[in-house]
């Protein structure tokens, strides 16, 4: 093909035709630069094939990691309120409000009330986005408002969180430790979360050496307190992932 045009030029060349040569140059230029156009069409048109692939797949990494989000935050939820009842019964033994006084369950309490769930969200597919700059394929504004939302955490409020673990969890958790055998604790980690309730006579429990510790039943008072902020907490973050999802799916 080159060669075919070569021979043209030169023999309007020969010719002295110049008129005829000026426009056949044009003409060269012209196809030439269509040949440009189509080609960065052709790579434009694949370019965005791959982009809108790309960002179906993220889209679809997102609903996973957002449905997975859904069921364990459930499931925290669920280990919260029961840590919630049995902190509640082990007040009510400390306040002397309770009619029957069940040895059992105050040993399963002691546990599962200084028990506070530590809740995380799937963050790989959003910390892929944004790292890799594949964020700019998502034009849609609210979408990135939620995924905003969602996943970038308040530190002043991951700062207070881990503040009142430590002042709470952690404090009951080492002054109760006084008032009853190591044992329930290797026990529980031991035994696959589950404590033998029916051998608790073997930790060793001071009853009345708790009930009459003044700091642990502030600490009590205050994980039940804080049990309040870490529900509100679960339900948010489960009502915001459920927003996003439906966001997705009627954006197809």
């Amino acid at each position: 093909m080159i060669q075919f045009f070569r021979r043209i030029r030169q023999n309007l060349l020969t010719e002295n035709k110049f008129k005829k040569y000026l426009l056949y140059a044009i003409g060269e230029i012209v196809l030439v630069v269509i040949g440009i156009l189509i080609a960065l069409g052709i790579n434009n048109w694949n370019q965005e094939r791959k982009n809108i692939s790309l960002k179906k797949s993220y889209l679809e990494n997102l609903k996973v990691d957002l449905k997975k989000d859904i069921e364990n935050l459930r499931q925290l939820d669920s280990i919260n309120t029961t840590a919630e009842t049995e902190g509640l019964y082990l007040a009510a033994f400390l306040d002397n409000n309770l009619v029957e006084v069940d040895t059992l369950r105050l040993t399963n309490s002691i546990f599962f009330c200084g028990y506070i769930p530590n809740s995380t969200i799937i963050s790989a597919t959003y910390n892929d986005l944004i790292n890799s700059n594949n964020i700019i394929l998502f034009n849609d504004v609210v979408l990135k408002r939620y995924l905003d939302d969602y996943y970038i955490q308040d530190n002043w409020v991951e700062l207070f969180n881990n503040r009142i673990l430590k002042t709470a969890w952690y404090d009951y958790r080492d002054e109760m430790s006084k008032f009853h055998s190591p044992l329930l604790y290797q026990d529980y980690y031991k035994s696959d979360n589950s404590i033998e309730l029916n051998y608790s006579s073997k930790y060793h429990v001071e009853w009345n050496n708790i009930k009459n510790n003044k700091y642990l039943i502030t600490q009590v008072g205050m994980i039940g307190a804080y049990r309040i902020i870490i529900r509100n907490n679960l339900e948010n973050h489960i009502q915001k992932a459920k927003t996003i999802l439906n966001y997705i799916e009627k954006s197809k």
